[in-house]
């Protein structure tokens, strides 16, 4: 009987306990919303009703606990948001961008970087991106994750002494981090999931690189003591990080092209043991509780025109995620259908996770967009559709981050893209899904930048700095106004200069021209001319035309004389043509045959042929 009457007892304390978990999913007990904050061992979320903000709040408070998911960590709204520079100065030769991920990695508060990335080709000779050996990528001299803690003064500071790696084979040659304290030692720890070279035959990846914090405050490689298997080789597209099992400690997903999704299942200590954990193949993952269940789950996407998974996994409870209990979402195969990365975050302050794709067109990366789909619940999802910034360039957007960028009170996005003129660009929310976009150089307004000097530039410095270029431009643009309404004017002034210069002239043409008679003296006097005009031998018969013959009988003085010299420069021809185009012709014949042709307008009105001749003729130039 006792026995039966304890057995009910839990049974009730259990069902109460169920109803309480429900009702406080929904709301506090005074209709207000619970306080979200993160638990004292940064493990997992702890929301409190009555403003404790505690994991140890009194039994009048309720709570319930929610695992803490790598973009948490990403989008830490307590540090200072920046544009970091895509690869600085001291490990530009050895590394190329792929941009800085902030976090604060020594615990004071303030925002580090971290950048990994892909090593040189020039450092890999005989290597192309997609044909390259293991023997020759383990032969090379490769990079290790770059390191930047903040001081006090507002700079950051390069830190490779910090990043220590024993190891034989040395670190990292195409990698990319993910971030969590996998020891619980309350200091972020690094795991770098390394694609490697090469991109033809079996792609099988680079082994991975584990840095575990230490006491003294470095990061020590440890993959050969807190890995199940030290040499994990795998091409991991995609990862996220994350507790997928709710036992207290973070855990990593990451695709696999040769089997699903990996698993690595933290024991605590942050010792991974690697098992499948369903799933598919994907080349983007995130891990996020899709449905307030308490649990992590997994957006997935790909490439949609290679039959690739567009959609979410659902967490069994035990970080088993398979493809029989999934839910796909809306595909773009045909037109964006290329999904290189997944973010997600409530964008609308409901208290459910929405989703964020980054899109881009083909295979080969072209483009850049975001798909946003709204989280309804109860696993219903509406798409927002497509936002583009650029239809054919390789400028895909790598990275997606969530800041409320101009303190509305709810969360904007901020992008990281593979291209300068795309890359920093935001996303606005102004609330129900409605988004401002703002593109470089305008987005820079929004958030602080890291100088190549290692600086970081505040918002505010940057507002007083583009102010004062604002201020600098607007006087170069007006001086530019200035200068272009000068010179304006001079042409307007030049031009009607010579309009009036060329109406002023024809006027006195014009006055020449009706005042000019022929006269006998003026007759003479051209003949003279004619005899003596670059030592021009006029034959006897030209005289004789001027004083008795058909020229000098003509009524119309109107008439074309054209002179031609033969090639021996003796014969002396000549002809008469009452049509200037028709002497032209025949002068042209006559220049062709006989050599050198002269031709001069004698008559009433008009001497023309050499501009001397004309001038001393007429009196006009």
């Amino acid at each position: 009987m006792k026995h039966n009457q304890l057995i009910k007892k839990l049974f009730l304390v259990f069902t109460l306990s169920l109803f309480s978990n429900q009702s406080f999913a929904e709301g506090c007990p005074d209709g207000s919303e619970p306080v979200k904050s993160i638990s004292d061992d940064g493990t997992y979320f702890v929301y409190n009703c009555g403003g404790s903000n505690t994991a140890n709040s009194s039994a009048s408070s309720q709570k319930l606990a929610k695992a803490l998911a790598g973009i948490d960590i990403e989008n830490d709204p307590n540090l200072d948001f920046f544009r970091p520079p895509l690869v600085p100065i001291q490990i530009r030769k050895l590394m190329g961008g792929t941009g800085g991920l902030i976090a604060d990695f020594n615990n004071d508060g303030l925002a580090d970087v971290i950048y990994t990335g892909l090593l040189h080709l020039n450092l890999l000779p005989e290597c192309t991106y997609r044909v390259c050996s293991d023997q020759v990528q383990d032969d090379a001299k490769k990079i290790q994750p770059a390191l930047y803690l903040s001081s006090s003064d507002g700079k950051l500071n390069y830190s490779p002494e910090l990043v220590i790696d024993n190891r034989l084979n040395k670190g990292m040659v195409n990698g990319w981090p993910l971030l969590a304290d996998y020891n619980n030692d309350k200091v972020l720890d690094i795991y770098i999931a390394d694609q490697g070279v090469g991109r033809t035959g079996k792609i099988t990846g680079y082994r991975d690189s584990y840095y575990l914090s230490q006491p003294n405050g470095t990061w020590l490689e440890s993959s050969k003591t807190h890995l199940s298997n030290s040499n994990f080789k795998e091409f991991n597209h995609g990862g996220a990080t994350g507790d997928i099992d709710n036992d207290g400690d973070m855990d990593i997903v990451l695709t696999a092209m040769s089997a699903g999704l990996w698993c690595l299942m933290n024991d605590g200590s942050g010792f991974f043991k690697k098992r499948q954990c369903g799933g598919s193949f994907l080349f983007a993952l995130e891990l996020a509780d899709m449905d307030n269940d308490g649990d992590l789950d997994i957006l997935a996407g790909g490439h949609e025109y290679e039959a690739m998974f567009t959609g979410i996994y659902w967490n069994d409870g035990l970080g088993n995620f398979m493809p029989y209990d999934a839910t796909p979402l809306k595909q773009y195969k045909d037109t964006w259908g290329g999904i290189p990365e997944v973010a997600a975050s409530d964008l609308d302050n409901d208290g459910d996770i929405d989703i964020v794709y980054s899109r881009v067109r083909n295979a080969l990366y072209e483009g850049a967009a975001i798909q946003i789909i709204e989280n309804l619940g109860n696993k219903k999802f509406k798409d927002h559709g497509i936002m583009s910034l650029d239809d054919s360039t390789l400028a895909f957007i790598k990275d997606i981050r969530f800041r409320d960028l101009d303190k509305d009170g709810d969360l904007d996005l901020y992008l990281v893209a593979m291209e300068q003129y795309i890359d920093g660009t935001v996303f606005i929310n102004n609330g129900d899904f409605n988004f401002l976009l703002i593109m470089p150089p305008e987005a820079y307004k929004l958030y602080g930048a890291l100088g190549q000097n290692g600086r970081i530039q505040s918002i505010n410095d940057r507002e007083k700095k583009a102010k004062l270029a604002a201020q600098l431009k607007k006087i170069n643009d007006e001086k530019k106004i200035q200068e272009k309404e000068k010179a304006k004017l001079i042409a307007e002034l030049k031009k009607s200069q010579e309009i009036a210069k060329a109406k002023r002239l024809a006027k006195e043409r014009e006055n020449k021209k009706n005042n000019f008679k022929y006269t006998s003296r003026n007759f003479k006097s051209q003949l003279k001319l004619l005899e003596t005009q670059s030592n021009l031998a006029v034959c006897n018969a030209i005289s004789k035309e001027f004083y008795a013959g058909d020229y000098y009988s003509q009524t119309n003085k109107e008439t074309y004389l054209f002179v031609s010299i033969d090639s021996n420069s003796w014969d002396c021809h000549y002809e008469w043509s009452r049509n200037e185009n028709n002497a032209l012709r025949r002068c042209k014949q006559n220049n062709e045959t006989d050599g050198k042709c002269t031709i001069y307008a004698l008559g009433d009105n008009i001497v023309w042929g050499d501009p001397e001749l004309y001038k001393e003729l007429t009196g006009r130039d």
